[in-house]
């Protein structure tokens, strides 16, 4: 059997998919389909402990919050802390785009959008699923596809294979 996958969730697919949020054709698929593959077993997901905090910033009945535990309680769904090899390689990430910035004139990365790099190419993540495109703010992080701060990483929105038919 082939070793499978190890996801990266960004904090805002986590929102995303609790609030089932209205976004362009396909992006909620793509969710949707990655959770059919955690709850299947055939891939393994990782975030960092930060996305806890991120998550419950926004406003979620009790039944939203119990389905998020209840994911991150699975045995392949791993929360890590933010310890110190993260909190260096968050820093450094930093560090690189805040000079970037100086050259290119576009912002730098948040402190929380670095710990969420830093995490994901830590524990080598296959691949750091995000939504996030700058807008509120921040550098892009689906720019820094395939390389961040000198280090490989593939960053998508979470692929969709198979629509879902809504009636």
């Amino acid at each position: 059997m082939p070793p499978r996958r190890l996801i990266y969730w960004d904090a805002c697919v986590f929102i995303a998919w609790l609030k089932d949020e209205i976004r362009p054709p396909g992006e909620m698929d793509g969710v949707v389909e990655c959770v059919d593959q955690v709850e299947s077993g055939s891939v393994r997901l990782v975030t960092s402990v930060l996305t806890r905090t991120e998550v419950f910033e926004t406003n979620l009945p009790q039944d939203v919050k119990a389905r998020y535990s209840a994911l991150l309680g699975r045995r392949n769904v791993q929360t890590v802390d933010n310890d110190l090899r993260v909190s260096d390689l968050a820093r450094q990430i930093r560090e690189f785009y805040g000079a970037q910035s100086k050259r290119d004139g576009l912002p730098g990365l948040t402190p929380a959008d670095a710990i969420h790099l830093a995490t994901a190419i830590h524990y080598k993540a296959d691949a750091f699923y995000t939504f996030d495109d700058g807008k509120k703010g921040g550098r892009s992080l689906l720019s820094l596809d395939g390389n961040v701060a000198g280090h490989p990483l593939k960053i998508t929105k979470p692929p969709v294979t198979q629509y879902r038919m809504k009636f």
